[in-house]
This record gives C-alpha cells, structure tokens and sequence, in this order.
C-alpha cells in the first residue's frame, strides 16, 4: 500500500510534469534527484526532520528525502519564529524554501540531477501538530500506511481527480497534503504546488476538468464578481461544516456543488456530503464506522487511525437507521476556526503570557463566522495606557504581541475589556455569559444629550463593538456613510417618533473618516417631515445632510 503513493512518481519518465507553479513545472525526473540528494544528505543521522515548504513540490523532495533516509517527519503548521522554537525545530533538522530561515534549502525545480527512478520508499512516520487541550501544539504521528489508506478511499469514491489539482489550503496539514499533493500524486495527476489565497488567483490559474481542493473559510467568501473560466470537475472543502447558503452560493456562481469532507487529523477523513438541498446528513467513507459515545459525541473507527479503537471527535451527533449522520456543536474546548482546529486555553495562556494581562476568557463566537472573542481583565498598571490608546488600538497592541506565538486564525478578532471575569455559583465560567459581552450594539454610546424641541445634541462614543465596523474594513474600520444616516434616522425616530428612512436625501457629504473609540457630536434638526443632520469631531464638521420622511 504504502509503495503506490510513490509508484507513478518513481516510474513516470524523466520529463513528465508532476507539479506546477504557474510557470514552470518540476518533473518526476527532477523531484526524484532532488530526493535522492536530500536522502543522502539527511542519512547517518537521527531524529525527526522538520519541513516547511511554501511550494508543494518542493515540499514533495523534502517529504521524500527524509523518508527515503529513514527519518521520522514532522509538519509544522506554519514557521513563526517563536512557534517554531515551541516544537522543537532547529536549523540542522530543518527543510524549507523560505528565504532568508536558517535551514536546508530544498528545490524540485533546478540544480539536481534527473533521476530515473526512486528505490522503494520504506514506511515511515509524519507528524502532523494540532492544538491539544492542554493548550500546547500537540504532535500526532501518523504512519505512511495510514495516509495510503485514506488515499486509496478517496479513489473507491472519487476515482482519480480528472484535472490539474489546484488548493486553497495549505499542504502542510493533513487535509491539503492528502487531497492537494498525495492523491494526484498517487494516481499521476499533475498538481499546482502554490496554495492560491484569493478566488481571483483561482481563476486565473484554473484548468478544465480542473479539481479545487478549499475550505468553509474561502467558499464563504466568494465575490460576486468572480467568474471562474472553466467549470471544476470537483470542488472540495475540509475542515468544518459549510453552511447551506455558503454551498448553494457556490453551486450557483462555479456551477459545481461542493463535496465536504468531515475530519481530523487524529482521525483522517470521516465523512462526506454533498448539499444539494437543506439537512442534507453525512455519509461515512469506505472502512470507517461511526457511533454515539457515551457523552453523546460522535466516536469514529477506521483505519486511518492507526489503531482498532473508536476516537471521539468532541462533536454531538444524531445518527439514523441508515448509518448517515448529522452534527451538532461541540463538546469540548477545541473549535474550528477557518477550517482548523483552534485550542481556547492555548489562546488564553498565551494572552496570560503578556505582562499587561492579569486574566482572559475566550470564546468561539458562531454569530461572527466562528471568530474568536477574548474577555480580558487588564493589569492595573496598563489601565492608563488603554485610556490613551483607546479598546481598538489597545486591542490590535494585544493581536501584535500574540504574533510570534499564534497562528492567524487563532488571534481573537473581538475583543471586550472588563474589571472581572464572571463566575457562577460553582466558580464557573459560562460560555453563553462570555458571548453575551460580545453581542454587536446597534447605536453609539450615547454620554450625554441635549433635547429641546425640534433640536436635538448627542455627544456619542463609537465604541469597537459597533456592528457597523464588522468587515469594514479588516485591520482599519470606519463608520461607513450607511450606518451614519442610521444612526442619524434611529435616534431621531426615538426623540420624536418620526420615521425618516433615507429614501429621500440631500445635501449628504462624507468628509472624514470616524474610527472605533472616537468621541463625537450628532446634531439633529427636525423641521416637519425634513431632519438635517451633523456630525461633528472636535469642533470641525466629519458629515452633514438631510433625510425626509413622516412628520
């Protein structure tokens, strides 16, 4: 079994693309030179080697290399410095393309000589990092047998992909290496070996026939305007549930409905669906068993675990007479954030970490695509500095200092500062209390207000919180000019009773931006059916203009 995952590869001949970057291709002859002489290179030592490629094929020769040299392989999740110092890499033991990192160097493309064909790869162990519930990257090791396995189950379903695989996910986790590199690989299907961020990036790379392998996170985010020039023979999409409207978007704009694949890295792949309609349950894949634990949790058997026993996977699970599943939240303190898995007390420790944090709570927040929200309790010392800087900017000084130590998608992107951090009667912390700090305020916070007649002032503060500002724009929000004349409407609805719904306006100018935490001046003259508007920072006019509705 394990030999067919590199038996194309080793028999192919010297000149057949394996791999593409968009301009040149690495063939099998170059990707086994490169191999051979990363093996030897690595040979009379021991200890896992570490490999971090940004290119798929150069990942391919280290992965490869190392196992041909009888080496353990371990894959990190991606090469912050100091994450990279957490799970052991050093530069000896280290493959990568990345410039300017100590490292072996590794390239598929140029500099080695052909090769006509590979000995026989011998099994080995590759280690995939997860979060575990201690918080700490958790090393699970997989052996080469296993991944065969999975890979030969995608081909009882799905045979071998019918086009050039292109992915929006990264290869270096179990997901993205199975589907983007060692399924094509296996069956000689040529792969692009750069991970492609945006769908604008898909499109202009696309092939007919061609397979995308992505994720929730990017199939929840498809522009409108984007038109791919090829309908994909298969779209696929790991590392948490898609919703309904996301997969109906999807069918509609590329003319393909995903297929999601439910899993884990300690589990491999579990399940597949296709949602074609609403409620649509998952469907185990070849050779896996699925059941309800004891906790109600969904527990998998299969043989890309490694072992005979039943796994839970920590989510709730209705199953039907006919074996098809279906989920619910869950059960335990690992969640899913853009497709991988995220530790809450990995986060937490590392915000206790900080020198400025005396206690945190995080939470995963459904209602905001999953992101995560952290409830933080600032040391005395600091509590003049987040005056100063105000909860937004204070919040992004906080996602800086987590940089080196966090993944992307595992800094919390909402944020509320509170003298404690609240407990039950049983000392403790409630979940749904913690996502209630997070809900979105609708209108500023108003400190003070002066109403006489048709005239109205309100001295408001555009706390982060404000819904408004979700998405717009990520990094550096703004009010946008919609939610000024809502803001402008409501409060003079709730002053007067008035209804003024922006059909009908006037005079209407955005002159300055206004951002999270800024203190500013509304005032509203009602005069009849018209409302004139200001906002004001400082003494100087930001916005200005005039709504019509009801008297």
């Amino acid at each position: 079994m394990t030999k067919d995952l590199w038996q194309r590869l080793s028999t192919a001949p010297n000149d057949t693309p394996v791999a593409t970057d968009g301009t040149r291709n690495a063939t099998a002859g170059t990707i086994r030179g490169a191999a051979l002489s990363m093996a030897e290179r690595l040979s009379g030592d021991d200890g896992p080697v570490f490999v971090f490629c940004e290119d798929a094929a150069n990942f391919v020769v280290g992965l490869a290399g190392a196992l041909l040299a009888g080496r353990d392989v371990c894959l990190p999740g991606h090469a912050a410095h100091e994450y990279l110092n957490e799970i052991g890499v050093h530069p000896g033991a280290f493959i990568s393309d990345l410039e300017g990192v100590k490292s072996i160097s590794v390239s598929a493309y140029a500099g080695h000589q052909q090769a006509e064909g590979l000995p026989t790869v011998p099994e080995g162990r590759i280690g995939f990092f997860t979060s575990g519930s201690s918080g700490e990257p958790k090393r699970c090791m997989k052996v080469t047998r296993q991944l065969a396995a999975e890979v030969e189950a995608l081909g009882r379903l799905w045979g071998a992909p019918r086009g050039v695989v292109l992915g929006t996910v990264s290869h270096q986790h179990i997901y993205g290496i199975l589907f983007r590199v060692l399924w094509p690989l296996a069956t000689g299907v040529r792969f692009f070996s750069r991970q492609y961020e945006t769908w604008e990036a898909v499109a202009g790379h696309l092939e007919p026939n061609g397979v995308i392998v992505s994720s929730p996170a990017h199939l929840s985010r498809i522009p409108n305007a984007v038109r791919l020039p090829h309908v994909p023979s298969a779209i696929f999409s790991s590392g948490g549930p898609l919703s309904t409207d996301a997969a109906a978007f999807a069918s509609a704009q590329f003319g393909v409905t995903p297929i999601e694949v439910l899993g884990s890295t300690e589990t491999g792949g579990v399940a597949w669906r296709q949602q074609t309609g609403k409620s649509v349950p998952w469907t185990a894949l070849p050779g896996v068993s699925v059941r309800a634990d004891e906790e109600g949790a969904l527990a998998v058997r299969s043989p890309f675990t490694g072992h005979d026993e039943f796994l839970s996977m920590g989510d709730a699970v209705a199953i039907s007479e006919d074996g098809r599943f279906t989920l619910g939240g869950r059960l335990d303190r690992i969640v899913k954030i853009e497709g991988k898995r995220v530790s809450l007390q990995r986060v937490e420790d590392a915000l206790r970490n900080l020198p400025n944090v005396v206690d945190v709570a995080v939470i995963d927040l459904p209602a905001r695509q999953g992101a995560l929200g952290a409830a933080v309790v600032v040391h005395e010392n600091d509590q003049t500095l987040l005056a100063t800087m105000g909860r937004f900017r204070y919040s992004r000084h906080l996602r800086t200092a987590l940089k080196d130590r966090l993944e992307p998608m595992e800094l919390p992107r909402f944020w509320r500062f509170v003298q404690r951090i609240h407990e039950n009667a049983q000392g403790k912390r409630v979940a749904a209390d913690i996502r209630a700090l997070f809900r979105s305020a609708e209108l500023p916070q108003i400190d003070a207000s002066d109403i006489s007649g048709g005239r109205a002032r309100f001295e408001l503060r555009l706390q982060p919180e404000l819904r408004w500002f979700e998405g717009h724009f990520p990094g550096q929000p703004i009010l946008p000019g919609v939610a000024q004349l809502h803001i402008a409407a409501l409060l003079a609805e709730r002053t007067w009773g008035s209804a003024f719904d922006g059909r009908e306006m006037s005079r209407v100018k955005f002159r300055h931006v206004m951002q999270p935490d800024e203190r500013i001046s509304l005032t509203l003259v009602k005069s009849g059916s018209r409302l004139d508007f200001q906002y004001s920072r400082e003494g100087e006019v930001v916005a200005s203009g005039t709504l019509r509705g009801s008297s």
